[in-house]
């Protein structure tokens, strides 16, 4: 079985090689981040995982009666029923562990792909304020966690929190889809939460510190939750703007009446100090490439 598994690999991995041979990527430099780019990264993991207990689910029995017959055989352990039940448990506890931990990564996989989806819907729908002057990075690496979007204007700099929530499916039509914010809380159709209100302050908070002292004044930064998918139905006003999916635009009109116009040079160099944090993202080949860079120059 161990020969049959490795020797394709290998062959795949040799052909690989060839195929590349003299051969190097056009990129020469990182990439920014995209929206949800954690949350990728993460679902990629998910696979290997899930890749590696389907391939344990199929080969353990197999291994378990492996065990079982090679003692029967080669140390001529007397078969009994005792010892095909112990074979039969082992087996079953065995199974039933890896069937238990595909179901939990199948539900992680289900929540991660769900709020990347969320967060590449909203990353489009703020990409669209470029067209007016915005500039817009996605999910900001900070200490700790990453904030969804960034979005920074000459009136402002906004903090966005994406939040995917399933909506209940009883018939209701908007109804089922609209949250009410009073300023305080978000009263979803069967529940209440505040965490997020909580969360999105939290950020902002974080990402005005940052940017003060990265370019040397003071900034602030607006913290604002997204909802992509529901309608947002305003009883009052806070600190945090909640908006829906296709609300981006009113992100320009949240700053009115506010102290926190920016000049241009201000909006470049906050720009530039975000842009120097997202651009970390490694092309495959890149990576390589700059390896074989290295070790070729170490040679020389």
């Amino acid at each position: 079985m161990l020969v049959c598994f490795i020797v394709p690999i290998q062959c795949l991995v040799w052909a690989r090689k060839l195929q590349r041979r003299n051969k190097r990527s056009p990129l020469t430099a990182k990439l920014l981040r995209g929206p949800g780019e954690q949350l990728r990264q993460e679902l990629m993991e998910l696979h290997w995982d899930l890749s590696g207990y389907f391939a344990l689910l199929f080969a353990f029995p197999l291994l378990v009666l492996a065990i079982h017959l090679s003692q029967s055989h080669l140390a001529d352990t007397p078969e009994t029923p005792f010892r095909w039940f112990l074979t039969g448990l082992m087996a079953t506890f065995g199974v039933g562990y890896i069937i238990f931990k595909i179901w939990r990564l199948g539900q992680r996989r289900f929540d991660l792909q769900n709020g990347l989806e969320a967060e590449i819907a909203m990353g489009q729908e703020l990409d669209q304020l470029m067209r007016v002057g915005a500039v817009v990075f996605h999910d900001v690496p900070a200490e700790g966690f990453n904030i969804d979007h960034v979005v920074v204007t000459r009136l402002g700099v906004c903090a966005v929190e994406t939040k995917a929530r399933m909506k209940p499916d009883r018939g209701g039509g908007k109804k089922d889809a609209m949250v009410h914010f009073n300023g305080e809380i978000l009263s979803f159709p069967n529940w209440r939460d505040t965490d997020i209100l909580e969360q999105a302050r939290r950020q902002a908070k974080w990402l005005s510190k940052w940017i003060s002292s990265a370019v040397g004044e003071p900034i602030f930064v607006k913290p604002v939750v997204a909802l992509p998918g529901w309608f947002v139905e305003r009883a009052g006003r806070g600190d945090v703007m909640v908006i829906s999916g296709r609300e981006a635009p009113s992100l320009l009109k949240g700053f009115q009446g506010a102290a926190t116009a920016l000049s241009d040079q201000q909006v470049t160099r906050i720009a530039h100090q975000l842009e120097q944090r997202c651009r970390d993202v490694e092309p495959t080949q890149y990576g390589r490439q700059q390896k074989f860079g290295r070790a070729s120059k170490q040679s020389t």
